[in-house]
């Protein structure tokens, strides 16, 4: 029975493959870290744009910490990486 169930478990991980894929497509930065790439003092902005339902599109945990998806950002500002 623990084979079998061994076996199911194993069935339902994802692949190497896919995993490599999705780190092409999220890449999760706080929203501190977010303002230092861009180049800012702190992250007022980023929290300003936030409250005004403006801005890059973020994420938040079950404790409520943002986050933004580095990929998103850069595609939404040009970037090409």
């Amino acid at each position: 029975m623990n084979i079998k169930i061994a076996e199911d478990l194993k069935s339902k991980c994802a692949s190497d493959a896919a995993l490599a894929t999705l780190s092409d497509k999220v890449l999760l930065v706080s929203s501190k870290q977010l303002s230092k790439i861009l180049g800012k003092k702190n992250d007022s902005s980023l929290r300003s744009a936030r409250s005004h339902k403006t801005g890059f599109k973020y994420y938040t945990d079950k404790q409520g910490n943002i986050y933004y998806n580095l990929i998103e950002v850069f595609k939404e500002l040009g970037v090409q990486l």
